[in-house]
Order: structure tokens, then C-alpha cells, then sequence
């Protein structure tokens, strides 16, 4: 993933028609249990394949061997930061974790087995989304402790109020069928019209909440976050939050998603 070349962004009603969007558009294929759960709609069948993938995962990198690598990497980063939901995606001088890949195992539903004020930055993009209201709101407040006074969370995550715009055609990104044309080469569904693009955008890879910048910034505030801000894909005011995300082509990210910063006090 690390220093893949990026395609250029559409800007403009001039850009959005499909066949100019197309030739922007890279898409990377997914293999084994990625594919499965990208392409996987039965909520049930998807919890049995994302929950046992992460037992095996568990046995592998939780429990001890995950303390004794927390543990180490503390001791050695002089500004720890923690990614969260990475996925197969690595971060160099990160700690990669996911409940089913990574350096460590990490169940966001549950407990952080990190200590108080560790981190100085956290991140996470387009994983916020798939924890019910109820445990994203346990989850900020778990990340608040986690980080030292002053640390950073940026978080990256699908915005309601973009993928309204997508459904209306007023989206200044892409317009509904190059979007669905998207979907539907990581899904392998046909999305014939507007109703169903915004459907599937809300629904599939085990979504369970769609956030938009004040339901977020809301959440955030209410875990004991400061200067919550939103920020653009790839900038930030801090050099370890810099181009960062990675999960999609950067067109994407500007498309759908919506990212926040939030500072511990």
C-alpha cells in the first residue's frame, strides 16, 4: 500500500461524468476473507466470518504476545501512535491493530489494554462505522484516556451529508453511477439506480452508524475531546497525520468520507 501512486482528483461539474471519471478511478482488487466480507450482506454470516477470523487472530497476536509488544513499543517510540481497524494496511513507526490483522489484536467493542495517557496520536479510517452508537460512544471515550494531555485522534469515516449529495446528484466529487460504478467493482453488484447506491453505501461492510461533522464532533466533545476540527484527506496541522489515509484512492476519501481531528485537553 505504502507509496502506491494516486490518481488525480475530478474537480468540477466539467469532470463528473463517468467516462472522464473512470479514467481516474484505480481500483484494487480483494482477495480471501476481504473479498468475503466486502461482498458478504447476511449480518449474521458476516459476524461469523469477521469473529472468526479474529479468534485466530487472538491466539496469535492477543493476550500475552500483544502485552509484551504493547509494551515494547511504548518503550521505544518516542511519540507512540496507535492505528486502529488497520486492516492489512501497515503504517511505519505506528502500531498496527485489527481484530482480525496487525501487530496486535484489538476488539474495539471492548476495554483498550492500553494504559492511561500513553499515546500521542491515534488513528483510524473508515472503522468508526461499523461499531454500533453505543460502543463508538465507549470507544472515544477509551481513546480520550489512552492519550496523553495535548495527543491527537484523527479519524476518517464515511459522511452522511456527502453521500445524501451523491444521492441527489449534487455531489461536487462524482456523480451517482461512476459512485455506484465504484461500489460495484468492490461488491460485484450491478447499481442501476441513485436509491440503490446510497443503500448500499449506508449498509454494506458490516456499517452500523454513518456519522455526519456534528453527530461526530457531538460524540467527541462529550468524551472530554478539545478542538475537535474538521480537516481535509491527507493535511493536518501535525507532520504524523499527513497523508495518512490509504484504505482508498484519495478521489474517494473527498467524495464520502468526513475527517476530524480531536486534541486531549
Amino acid at each position: 500500500m505504502q507509496g502506491r501512486p494516486r490518481p488525480s482528483m475530478p474537480s468540477g461539474r466539467a469532470l463528473r461524468t463517468p467516462e472522464r471519471l473512470a479514467l481516474r478511478m484505480s481500483f484494487r482488487p480483494a482477495t480471501g476473507l476481504m473479498t468475503r466480507l466486502k461482498r458478504t450482506e447476511h449480518p449474521a454470516y458476516r459476524h461469523i466470518l469477521l469473529r472468526g477470523r479474529g479468534l485466530a487472530h487472538e491466539a496469535v497476536k492477543g493476550h500475552c504476545v500483544r502485552r509484551l509488544t504493547i509494551r515494547r513499543y511504548l518503550r521505544s517510540a518516542p511519540a507512540p501512535a496507535l492505528q486502529i481497524g488497520a486492516g492489512p494496511i501497515r503504517l511505519d513507526g505506528w502500531l498496527n491493530s485489527d481484530l482480525i490483522a496487525g501487530d496486535i489484536h484489538l476488539d474495539l467493542e471492548r476495554r483498550l489494554p492500553l494504559p492511561d495517557g500513553c499515546l500521542a496520536y491515534v488513528f483510524g479510517e473508515h472503522v468508526i462505522g461499523t461499531l454500533s452508537q453505543r460502543d463508538g460512544v465507549a470507544l472515544f471515550a477509551e481513546l480520550h484516556r489512552v492519550l496523553r494531555p495535548r495527543g491527537v485522534l484523527r479519524l476518517t469515516t464515511p459522511d452522511l451529508a456527502k453521500l445524501i449529495a451523491i444521492y441527489r446528484d449534487e455531489n461536487p466529487m462524482v456523480p451517482p453511477g461512476a459512485y455506484g460504478g465504484f461500489l460495484g467493482e468492490l461488491t460485484g453488484k450491478s447499481h442501476q439506480t441513485a436509491c440503490q447506491v446510497l443503500n448500499d453505501a449506508l449498509r454494506l461492510w458490516g456499517a452500523r452508524h454513518t456519522y455526519d461533522e456534528e453527530d461526530l464532533t457531538r460524540k467527541l466533545e462529550a468524551a472530554g475531546f478539545d478542538a475537535v476540527e474538521r480537516v481535509e484527506p491527507d493535511e493536518s496541522r501535525h507532520a504524523a497525520l499527513r497523508g495518512l489515509e490509504r484504505h482508498r484512492e484519495g478521489w474517494v476519501n473527498q467524495a464520502e468520507a468526513l475527517c476530524v481531528e480531536a486534541t486531549r485537553g
